[in-house]
């Protein structure tokens, strides 16, 4: 019995530190639910706005739609590659809510903080790089807008916080 739960504990250990990556393909059917139980980390490349739209409307007519929704239901930590273009489309409640990453160009990270006024602490907490979404009504402190600079921080400013698809 010690050894299976030696066995056990070992796949699960290895699995928190495996990652898998997948070109969104609309041709394509979604991956195996293997995939999912395999490892923890699922990196979705060259997402495209269409998809953005089908999951965050949970469109079940879609494969790759119902396989992230499985995902949610194995833990997995997805983490969605788009374009600089498309990441001005993303729905700010699917940066802020939803269980993803999305990252823009393969290396700057969206996040979309909360609150009226955005302090140098929230700031402070985002990766070197990132990107961050604000409404029109939000503003920065003045320490949070020297850290933005320093950081390399690109700020995306929208009108409000619906998406174009939600009108």
């Amino acid at each position: 019995m010690d050894n299976l739960m030696a066995r056990v504990v070992k796949k699960i250990q290895q699995r928190q530190t495996q990652f898998y990556q997948v070109v969104y393909s609309e041709t394509h059917n979604a991956p195996e639910i293997q995939v999912l139980i395999d490892n923890a980390n699922v990196d979705v490349m060259t997402t495209p706005l269409s998809f953005l739209r089908d999951l965050y409307q949970l469109n079940d007519h879609n494969d790759w739609v119902k396989w992230v929704m499985k995902g949610f239901e194995y833990d997995i930590q997805f983490r969605f590659e788009v374009s600089d273009e498309v990441s001005r489309f993303i729905p700010i409640k699917m940066i802020r809510d939803w269980p993803l990453l999305f990252v823009v160009d393969a290396k700057r990270p969206v996040y979309s903080l909360e609150g009226h006024v955005v302090s140098r602490g929230g700031i402070a907490q985002l990766p070197d790089q990132s990107v961050v979404v604000l409404l029109h009504n939000q503003s920065l402190t003045s320490e949070a807008a020297d850290l933005v600079r320093s950081k390399d921080i690109q700020l995306q400013v929208r009108n409000d916080a619906e998406c174009i698809w939600q009108k």
